[in-house]
C-alpha cells in the first residue's frame, strides 16, 4: 500500500498512510485516531508520544499517552507523520486535528477546515480505498484490522503482556487476548 500511495508533497495520500501506520502502531481505535489533535503529538529523537484525550477504557478521562518509537525505515509512522506535519503547515503546538477534510487545488491537496476531524465513514472510504487492491475481499476488513494486526504482530514477537496490555489500553485480559491472532509456529 504504501510503495503505491506515497508520492513526495502528496497530502491527500500522505493523510491515508499516516492514518494507517499510526493506528497499526498505536493501537489506536479509530475514535482516538480521529480526535488527534497536532498539540496532542510530542516528536522526540527515538519516538513521538501522542497523548490520547479520550479513549472507551478511560473511566476517569485523565488520558495517556501512547508511546511510538521512530524505526527510521520507510514506514516509520513517527517520520511519516512528521512529513505530513511539514506538508500540511501543521506545527506541533497547533490545535487542528490531524487528520480533517482536504481541499483539492490546482497544486494538489491543502487542510480545508483543521478544527473539524474526519468522521468515521470518511476514513472508513480512504482505508477501503487504499487497501481495496491488496485484500481479496475487503468487505472483511475495517479500521479496527489495524488495531487488531498491530497487536497480533506484538504478540506473537514475545512483547511482555504487562507492556501490550498498557500499550492498547485494555481494561482486561480477556479483552486483550479477544484481538489477538496467534501464528502457527505459537501454536
Amino acid at each position: 500500500m504504501y510503495d503505491k500511495f506515497f508520492q513526495y508533497e502528496n497530502v491527500y495520500n500522505q493523510r491515508s498512510i499516516c492514518a494507517c501506520l499510526i493506528a497499526y502502531a498505536g493501537f489506536l481505535r479509530c475514535s482516538e485516531l480521529l480526535n488527534i489533535r497536532c498539540s496532542d503529538v510530542a516528536f522526540q529523537k527515538s519516538h513521538m508520544s501522542i497523548f490520547i484525550e479520550k479513549s472507551k477504557t478511560d473511566i476517569y478521562r485523565d488520558g495517556q499517552w501512547v508511546v511510538i518509537a521512530r524505526t527510521n525505515s520507510r514506514l516509520c509512522p513517527v517520520k511519516n507523520l512528521e512529513m505530513f506535519f511539514r506538508w500540511c503547515g501543521f506545527t506541533e503546538g497547533c490545535t487542528d486535528f490531524i487528520f480533517c477534510n482536504l481541499s483539492k487545488t490546482k497544486n494538489g491537496h491543502k487542510v480545508r477546515n483543521g478544527d473539524k476531524a474526519l468522521t468515521y465513514t470518511r476514513m472508513r472510504e480512504l482505508f477501503i480505498e487504499v487497501f481495496r487492491g491488496f485484500v481479496p475481499d475487503i468487505s472483511k476488513y475495517g479500521l479496527h484490522s489495524l488495531r487488531a494486526g498491530g497487536a497480533t504482530v506484538c504478540a506473537n514477537s514475545g512483547i511482555s503482556d504487562r507492556l501490550f496490555k498498557k500499550h492498547g489500553r485494555w481494561k482486561s485480559e480477556s479483552a486483550k487476548d479477544g484481538y489477538i491472532k496467534d501464528d502457527i509456529d505459537h501454536r
